[in-house]
């Protein structure tokens, strides 16, 4: 069954990513071209947010509009089974830039090249070619 987001899921998940990135109200309200209270106004619900806004926003966040929109697992329930560490690599990658996510892969892929087990070997493949 195919689930509904509320206005209110669409708007949190804005603001959610927005404090992962540790983006201010102010650096997202200059990106649409507003002052601060219009964003916090609309990031709230009290304004509409237009289609060149959201895609606006998903440039600035950088992720595809549809995930503002689109229904997925609640948020953590895919990370349930992880272990603290693997949770907490998670959620570091996460909050990076794109760039800094390559950068990142970049630094795993130099440090553990080295390791010869096969399944180490295959994800770090995996790795290179995504």
């Amino acid at each position: 069954m195919v689930g509904t987001l509320t206005t209110i899921d669409i708007l949190g998940r804005l603001k959610t990513l927005r404090k992962e990135m540790a983006l201010r109200q102010e650096s997202l309200a200059e990106r649409l071209g507003v002052d601060r209270s219009t964003y916090v106004r609309k990031e709230r619900g009290a304004i509409p947010i237009t289609t060149d806004e959201w895609l606006k926003l998903a440039k600035a966040l950088e992720r595809d509009p549809s995930y503002f929109f689109l229904c997925s697992p609640k948020p953590g329930s895919a990370e349930a089974g992880l272990a603290g560490r693997e949770r907490l690599l998670l959620k570091l990658y996460r909050s990076l830039r794109v760039n800094e996510q390559d950068d990142m892969i970049s630094a795993v892929y130099l440090k553990l090249r080295s390791i010869r087990r096969k399944a180490v070997q295959d994800t770090l493949r995996m790795l290179r070619e995504a």
